[in-house]
């Protein structure tokens, strides 16, 4: 007795390959992310090694290049202050972030979308925006902090001088990046 609704036998048949319209869907990415960011740091890397000057055009220069940096007290300045930044930015932001995704998260908070998306709207103004905004409030003549500074009587501290300008940037970053990570602790 045979089955009359047995399958044939289709294993001379190819299947189609599915798994490599995945590899299609990802080449626009790896397209624009070699040549927007691979061939370029090469590129880079390649031109360090070169020395360019207005009379003798481009000549070899080896390590020297490299050489020249690593005694430059500006790098090891340059590397001291992102540490510094590192230190202060990464524990505040991810704190305040995740104290702020508890507060809403609490469910004690009335009409709950407000808060969130006046959490997340920093993210979101772009960062030329971002810039000149802070750049009026830091003002220590005719910004908010010194509007404020003169109603007092006071002088307001210049927040875009040397001393204090990495806690001002630690700042701004604090302020466009909260909501973002407070969303990420709530999704997860």
């Amino acid at each position: 007795m045979t089955n009359a609704t047995a399958k044939p036998d289709t294993s001379g048949m190819r299947k189609p390959k599915r798994e490599y319209i995945g590899i299609l869907y990802c080449l626009p990415y790896v397209v624009v992310f070699l040549f927007g960011m691979i061939i370029p740091m090469f590129y880079a890397l390649y031109l360090s090694f070169f020395k360019q000057s207005l009379l003798g055009g481009t000549t070899f220069a080896g390590f020297d290049n490299f050489i020249r940096a690593f005694k430059d007290e500006a790098l090891w300045g340059g590397f001291k202050n992102v540490l510094i930044y590192a230190a202060i930015q990464i524990p505040m932001n991810l704190i305040l972030s995740l104290v702020a995704a508890l507060i809403l998260d609490s469910q004690r908070i009335r009409h709950i979308a407000v808060p969130r998306i006046l959490l997340f709207l920093p993210y979101a103004v772009p960062g030329v925006i971002a810039a000149l905004m802070w750049g009026y409030i830091y003002g220590d003549k005719y910004g908010l902090f010194g509007q404020i500074a003169g109603m007092l009587d006071v002088t307001a501290p210049n927040m875009l001088s040397k001393q204090l300008m990495l806690f001002a940037i630690a700042n701004i970053c604090t302020w466009c990046f909260l909501g973002y990570n407070m969303l990420i602790y709530i999704l997860h």
